[in-house]
């Protein structure tokens, strides 16, 4: 099941007692843009994998985000597979004080790989000649959406979630400080259950 914009934002129209009037419906879109962009960050709830062809000793997660459908921003990289003729092996991710140093250039297969400054990097020779597939599972941020028919990429298990932070924007901009604070504290809940949830899955 997948959830539009405008599911959601039915939803929380109900709580507002704002079905008739849509004294809300102007900033709704805005509400739900911020909502997603938070929870996908907050959580790493949008997942994807992609295969990537290899030619050099980095990928920069940009060239990542450009292959996954509705991605606006690359998050984090979780895990990484060499895809090279019949071998499929995952690579151990190192940490950037548990470096070794570079092969000679003529070493064209990777052993590990590590993550800095929005980028995939190979223990390979920059100079080497390079040219593997690999399967790279990474978490995203999505595009913010035009139209409130359009569907959201957050699985539709956390579509309340998006319900209770509209509530809060709305009651925010009332001024409503009390009823404000319940609704984020709801979505605060579900905000945790998601991101632990997703931090198992990917052992950040």
């Amino acid at each position: 099941m997948s959830y539009t914009a405008q599911d959601i934002v039915t939803m929380a129209q109900r709580l507002l007692i704002d079905i008739d009037d849509d004294a809300y419906e102007p900033d709704m879109l805005s509400y739900f843009n911020e909502w997603q962009r938070r929870f996908a960050t907050e959580t790493h709830c949008c997942l994807d994998e992609q295969q990537v062809a290899v030619s050099s000793n980095l990928v920069s997660f940009a060239t990542i985000a450009a292959l996954i459908t509705g991605a606006d921003e690359l998050l984090h990289v979780f895990r990484v597979r060499y895809d090279s003729g019949s071998q499929y092996s995952f690579f151990p991710k190192a940490k950037i004080t548990d470096l070794k140093n570079l092969p000679a250039s003529t070493v064209t297969a990777p052993t590990r790989f590590w993550l800095f400054g929005k980028k995939l990097i190979f223990d390979l020779h920059p100079s080497a000649t390079i040219s593997f597939n690999a399967t790279i599972s990474a978490s995203y941020t999505p595009d913010d959406l035009t139209d409130l028919s359009e569907e959201t990429l957050i699985p539709a298990q956390w579509a309340q979630a998006g319900v209770k932070y509209l509530e809060y924007c709305a009651r925010i901009a009332d001024r409503d400080a009390g009823l404000a604070n319940g609704a984020f504290a709801e979505y605060e809940a579900m905000r945790f259950a998601a991101a632990t949830f997703y931090k198992g899955q990917m052992e950040l």
